[in-house]
């Protein structure tokens, strides 16, 4: 309320001083005495209806006008303080990083080493086992070779020791009397019983 009555008592002001530089300037002019006479009441009473009309409209917009307009202010104040405060911790967060790359630079790469230590052992060891594999499975296929080889070459022998056999056989039939030969056959069958 008392901020009110300060406001028409600033534009009650301002309506005189507008209105006293109004007089001097139409009195600079010299109007003849009886215009000035009869056009200075109403002069008076339209400044004072105008200043009475200036005070009560800034009055009644002027407090809600710059009320809102000091509320923008200080809402602009707080979210750029808001804003400021936001960069700040973003640039602390940044320094932070900056200040710690050479660091964490140091840590990736010994943890690099590291790992590509790891992956080249087990490459390693996976490159061995299949060594490994490789040679239990050769020596397993040469062994199969081998005993197939050794089968090959019994029966091969077999089958020489049979036809070396037969010939002696037919050699020997063909020399000795077929008698002779059924009497060592029935000797070789009663020994056998025995």
């Amino acid at each position: 309320m008392r901020r009110r009555w300060l406001i028409v008592w600033l534009c009650a002001l301002f309506s005189l001083a507008t209105g006293v530089t109004a007089f001097a300037q139409e009195r600079s002019q010299q109007p003849s005495a009886s215009e000035q006479d009869s056009s200075a009441p109403w002069k008076l009473t339209n400044f004072v209806i105008f200043a009475l009309g200036l005070g009560w409209f800034l009055a009644k917009k002027g407090p809600r006008f710059f009320a809102a307009r000091s509320a923008d202010i200080q809402k602009a104040i707080k979210d750029a303080t808001g804003l400021k405060m936001d960069a700040d911790l973003r640039y602390s967060e940044i320094d932070r990083r900056m200040a710690s790359l050479a660091e964490t630079l140091k840590h990736l790469r010994d943890q690099g080493v590291i790992e590509m230590e790891q992956v080249h052992q087990r490459i390693l060891r996976q490159t061995e086992l299949q060594i490994q594999h490789i040679r239990e499975s050769t020596a397993s296929e040469t062994e199969a070779l081998q005993a197939e080889g050794r089968r090959r070459v019994k029966r091969h022998m077999a089958g020489l020791t049979l036809s070396l056999a037969e010939q002696r056989l037919r050699k020997h039939l063909s020399e000795a009397e077929p008698d002779n030969l059924f009497h060592d056959f029935v000797n070789l069958v009663e020994r056998g019983k025995n």
